[in-house]
């Protein structure tokens, strides 16, 4: 739309107000910058035309070949193996990623968000981020949304956002590796998950109890222990669980697994003789650990492609992904899993 000015510019947070959008985004149409969804910059250019002011460029479609990605940390291999398929895969699209390592919590995340907004990048992936927490706040990616900003969401929600959603299936994972252990001889069984607050974890739990019913076994919130997903917790959990125990154990990832075989060791306690492991991620180390750790493996190679491939369809205005998607884990038995102990 064109015209001429018929009166001064109006404050933007009035605007903003008026058309029920933030006042970034009004900032973008007032300039003529891409990357505001046809509705929403149609109902900034109505508040505009009520307050009095008409002269608004039509914004320049052009695509700029830079997109964002938000990780929750890369100390952990996951994130890192993960990141690493996500930016091969925009490298065929002609994209270059900018990574962020939000390892200082939400305030990090939105410090990020608030910087690639202001940077114009042509769209934000998100790595087991706030969306990975219950009833997050989800305002900065409706943020980035009403700026026009496609996002996609990787190992967390679901939550109610109309972007592409990518995880691997928590619930078939703790599932397939009590299926196993129940299938060595195991009765005794135990998880060592993170945090009650990540719904990764929730899911876990939901695994777990519906494997253990379907199997007779009286499995319950005392076998779980929870604590944060590193060595060091994976090692304090597993204590726990020894105390009561326990013959076998299911970690919510590989470091948790190695810390808990740590636990094991500290105990004098053989693994796989005495005590089975499960670790979940299946991340490169876990072939060569001592020993060979058994795990749930996510299909890092496809998650990633389809991320990028989501993320590049809606920067060139499709809709095709706009979906949940969940990947199934595959188990690798490896040499930390054996038949019970007599």
């Amino acid at each position: 739309m064109t015209g001429s000015i018929t009166t001064r510019r109006p404050p933007l947070r009035d605007v903003a107000r008026r058309a029920k959008v933030s006042e970034p985004t009004v900032s973008r149409v007032l300039n003529g910058r891409e990357g505001v969804a046809p509705a929403t910059r149609d109902r900034v250019l109505a508040a505009l035309t009520e307050f009095g002011y008409t002269a608004v460029p039509e914004p320049a479609r052009t695509r700029r070949g830079a997109v964002g990605i938000v990780s929750a940390e890369l100390t952990n291999p996951v994130f890192a193996l993960l990141v690493h398929e996500i930016v091969e895969r925009l490298a065929h699209h002609g994209m270059v990623a900018t990574v962020g390592v939000a390892a200082t919590g939400l305030a990090s995340e939105e410090r990020y968000v608030q910087e690639f907004s202001e940077s114009s990048v042509d769209g934000v992936v998100f790595i087991a981020g706030r969306h990975a927490e219950q009833d997050a706040d989800l305002s900065s990616y409706q943020q980035l949304i009403d700026n026009g900003v496609p996002i996609v969401l990787v190992n967390g929600g679901p939550v109610a956002l109309p972007v592409p959603q990518i995880r691997c299936d928590e619930t078939q994972a703790a599932q397939r590796a009590m299926e196993h252990l129940i299938a060595l001889g195991h009765t005794s069984i135990g998880c060592v998950l993170g945090s009650t607050r990540y719904l990764a974890t929730a899911r876990f739990i939901t695994g777990y109890k519906r494997a253990s019913m379907r199997a007779g076994l009286n499995l319950g919130d005392e076998t779980v222990a929870h604590s944060v997903f590193t060595y060091e917790g994976g090692r304090a959990g597993a204590t726990r669980l020894l105390d009561k125990g326990v013959t076998a154990m299911i970690c919510g990832n590989d470091l948790m697994a190695l810390g808990a075989i740590g636990a094991c060791r500290a105990r004098g306690l053989d693994v796989p003789n005495d005590v089975s492991i499960i670790g979940y991620d299946g991340t490169d180390f876990t072939a060569t650990a001592d020993p060979p750790l058994t795990t749930m493996r996510q299909p890092f190679t496809d998650m990633g492609e389809l991320v990028a491939d989501a993320l590049v369809a809606q920067i060139e205005g499709s809709s095709r992904y706009l979906d949940t998607y969940v990947f199934s884990p595959e188990l690798l038995a490896r040499s930390t899993t054996g038949r019970v102990p007599n």
